[in-house]
């Protein structure tokens, strides 16, 4: 409203020269009085603050997304965000893989013959007992199988296309965790809602006082930064839940029976019906245990 103000307010007449609709606004004023006048334009600000903010953000979104298709993309914050987001979800799908990699022993058998057939160059010869006897005793090893031969990306996308029910799941129960993802998603949203405004107000300032007002648009960009990097924290504390088991997920759980997809060939793991009561062997230094 302040910014709809700089931009028209000097082309309203005053009291004195007022006609027609606008002569008779004015007397409702004077007659309703200030406090009715402030009701009034408090309730006008809200209305206009919820289209606005929609809009805002819509807008926002829009062009965030076609600049993610260009050049440029690498330092959007959109682009920041979906790399972090698949990052935490990958490590969420290697974590409950490598504990499935521990107990079922047909699952374990068959991605250690996947890394048989496609050998790390990078690494001494290992007989397929010796990666078994290493993977088993430590937890880094089994996340670096499962990640050099399970294709990850898909299974966190699968993911991805859930985690709209997983917060609705969380809602539901009134999981603390619920609470702390809408303070974080509440606080992004605000922070990119008011680029929107305040960018008009600096376009207005220019227009009607000094072209100098402009040079305040790229500090008022680092809100849209700033809000995205909430929503990205509100993302990833969703994703760590999910790999501390905090979260009882259906998606997450399917893992533990279904076909995983492999790396190479686009061949897929078949689910045992039965798993081996391998113990874990712990992990006394918790290093990844490959030569060198």
């Amino acid at each position: 409203m302040i910014v709809l103000w700089l931009a028209v307010g000097y082309r309203v007449p005053e009291p004195d020269s007022a006609h027609g609709v606008l002569a008779d606004v004015y007397r409702l004023a004077h007659a309703a009085g200030l406090i009715a006048v402030g009701i009034a334009v408090s309730v006008a600000a809200y209305i206009l603050g919820v289209i606005a903010t929609r809009l805002g953000l819509s807008a926002t979104y829009a062009v965030g997304a076609a600049l993610r298709r260009t050049a440029i993309a690498p330092i959007t914050p959109g682009h920041q965000r979906e790399v972090q987001a698949n990052k935490a979800l990958v490590y969420v799908a290697v974590s409950r893989l490598a504990e499935r990699f521990s107990h079922d022993a047909a699952f374990r058998s068959q991605l250690l013959d996947q890394l048989m057939a496609d050998p790390p160059a990078d690494l001494p010869d290992r007989a397929k007992a010796e990666w078994e006897h290493l993977a088993l005793a430590h937890r880094w090893t089994r996340h670096w199988v499962v990640r050099r031969v399970v294709d990850a990306e898909t299974l966190a996308d699968q993911l991805k296309a859930d985690s709209y029910n997983i917060i609705l799941r969380l809602r539901g129960s009134s999981d603390p965790l619920a609470l702390e993802h809408n303070r974080l998603d509440s606080e992004a949203d605000f922070r990119i809602a008011m680029f929107a405004p305040l960018a008009a107000a600096c376009v207005v300032l220019a227009i009607r006082w000094s072209p100098w007002c402009l040079l305040a648009l790229p500090f008022l960009i680092t809100l849209i930064y700033v809000g995205v990097a909430a929503r990205t924290e509100a993302e990833q504390g969703i994703a760590a839940a999910l790999a501390a088991g905090q979260v009882n997920d259906p998606s997450l759980a399917r893992l533990d029976t279904i076909p995983i997809p492999l790396r190479a060939g686009g061949s897929t793991v078949i689910a045992s019906d039965s798993a081996a009561d391998t113990p874990d062997q712990g992990d006394p230094d918790d290093t990844l245990a490959t030569p060198g």
